[in-house]
This record gives C-alpha cells, structure tokens and sequence, in this order.
C-alpha cells in the first residue's frame, strides 16, 4: 500500500470533486485510531485538503473505525453512505465485523467497500467485506490496482447518483427480530433495471 498511496489518494480525490454540489463529505483516516481528517462539509477543496494530510500506517483497526463513522454519520439527517477504502485485513480492532454491519443495517446506512487486497490470498477479510456491503446495501470492490481503483469510485459514483431511498409503513407485526425486505420492479418496461437494497430492518421501539 506504501508504494500506491499516492495513486489511491489521487483516485479518492477525484471521487470527490465528481460529487454533486449539494452532496455533502467528511474524510475519516484510520489506522490504530480513527483520525477525523475533514468534517462534513460541501467544500471540496477543504475535504481533499484533509485527505492529502493522510499517511499510511501499520496496524489496520478498520471495524473500530468504522464503528465511530457510522456512530458519526447516524448524527446527521438525511440519506448517506460509507465508503471505506482499505489496503488489507483488520488486526486492530476490539470489535467484531458483525456487530459494526448490525449498526450499519440498523442506522439504514450502505457501506461500500473499496479493498486492494487479493480476494484469493484472503478470503476470509474478502467474505467479510462482501457480507458488510451486501447485507447494508451496498457494494464490495476488489481492485489491486489504481486502474480498477478509479473504476471502483466510478462505479460507486454512478450508484449514488441513481438511487433512491423508500419508506412504508408496515402492518402490525409483533416480530421484534430481523425483518426481511424484498424490492422488485415489477413492470416490464422496468425488468432492464438493476435493483440492489438492504435486505431487511430490525424494528426500533415497540411493536409495528
């Protein structure tokens, strides 16, 4: 990761300059601890500024620092995301991947993954990012490259400008554990579409 820092900082922030005007982005960086390198804010150039303040560390606690950005994000109002770029598995961290992706699901908030490391080499970190993403709603990426790094925010880019958040109100329903969602589009005009959507919800407070 040392070697491509600079080519990863420079595909990030492109990502955010491509943003539109009224998205709103902070910079997290974590290593040990999580740093907060940029609030939130529609200023692109003080986001890239914080993100250039980066350095690549050693020890990666990636589920702690997520946990804290999610517990961050949860704060403000309205639609987000997390995307999380990482160059290995997590070997830091005090809490465990599926505790982090229940928050994730309880605050309704997609994560994006972005990792460089091998799918192949570890499988285990793989299946674990793929798991957190999915089941949030969001996407998974592996790209070892600057290349496939760039397409990977392209990608993410293109997801957010054409998504859509959807409330309901459910029938009275005494299941107080993990309520399984399904979105479909149901016309035929509409079967050329791809749907990706959290798969489900746990209930806050009472019964619904």
């Amino acid at each position: 990761m040392y070697r491509g820092f600079v080519y990863a900082s420079d595909a990030i922030a492109d990502f955010v300059r491509g943003l539109d005007r009224s998205d709103s982005v902070a910079v997290y960086t974590f290593s040990r601890n999580l740093k907060r390198d940029a609030p939130l804010t529609r200023d692109r150039g003080e986001a890239i500024f914080g993100l250039r303040k980066a350095v690549a560390g050693d020890d990666a606690a990636l589920y702690n620092g997520l946990l804290l950005a999610l517990r961050d994000a949860a704060k403000v109002p309205g639609r987000k995301v997390i995307i999380v770029f990482s160059n290995g598995p997590d070997n830091a961290s005090m809490v465990a991947p599926d505790d982090v992706r229940a928050v994730a699901e309880d605050e309704g908030i997609p994560i994006y993954v972005i990792s460089t490391n091998d799918v192949n080499k570890d499988p285990m970190s793989s299946a674990v990012f793929k798991r957190i993403s999915t089941r949030t709603g969001g996407k998974a990426y592996f790209a070892k490259t600057w290349q496939r790094q760039v397409e990977a925010f392209e990608s993410i880019r293109e997801d957010l400008g054409n998504s859509y958040s959807i409330t309901y109100y459910p029938q009275t329903n005494t299941n107080e554990g993990f309520r399984k969602i399904n979105v479909e589009i149901v016309s035929d005009a509409g079967k050329k579409y791809r749907v990706r959507a959290r798969p489900g919800y746990r209930p806050r407070g009472g019964f619904n």
